[in-house]
Formats: C-alpha cells, structure tokens, sequence
C-alpha cells in the first residue's frame, strides 16, 4: 500500500482511491481502516464488495458506500491510497506517522450497534 499528496483530478488505477486531504490526520488511521478491511473480508462481513470501498466505509466511520464518498470526496489537494502493485508517483502524504486516540477510536467502534 502507497499514501500519496495528489489533486482531486489525478486519474488514479483501480486499485486507487482518493479522499480528501483534511479527512485524516495520520498514517496509523489509514493503516487501522486498511486492518478492519481486510478483516471484514476475511470474516466474511463486509459492506461493500470491493475492497477499497471497504476501505473507506471503515476510514469515515460510515455504513453505506454512497454517505462514505459524499464525506470523502476529494476536492483540491487530496491523498491518494493505492492498494495493489500499480506504479504510480507523487509525493509522499505528509500525514503525521502517528494518529490522536481519539480518532483511532473513532475509526475502531464505527460498526459497534
């Protein structure tokens, strides 16, 4: 996985996704939706069906994809996560490393009813 600075304009592969720049903080809450992700396919309880969209649903704290990509759309400088082995360049994220406990929590108890 890549966590690139990009604009809302770039033509990202499909194996991409792009939020916005002010929806996280860190690489840890990308790293932690990345997580839950691949659990939730794992286990056989995902939302969506593909995983970027898994992604994100973890990553905003949503349970239905279309509110997940109204909180997210990127608008101007955005980050670009890519999940696959595509070749793609740009700078790199400038998130800080590590997340606020709060918004680890956040991302964590998203799903909890």
């Amino acid at each position: 996985m890549k966590i690139l600075k990009t604009s809302a304009d770039a033509v990202l592969p499909e194996d991409a996704i792009a939020i916005r720049k002010d929806l996280v903080d860190s690489e840890e809450e990308i790293m932690l939706a990345y997580h839950l992700a691949e659990l939730s396919f794992k286990n056989k309880n995902n939302i969506a069906r593909k995983f970027k969209y898994e992604f994100l649903l973890w990553l905003t704290g949503k349970t239905d994809i279309k509110s997940a990509l109204a909180v997210s759309e990127p608008k101007g400088e955005c980050i670009a996560v890519i999940f696959g082995d595509s070749k793609i360049k740009g700078k790199t994220s400038g998130l800080e490393k590590t997340a606020k406990p709060l918004d680890i929590e956040k991302i964590s108890l998203s799903r909890i009813k």
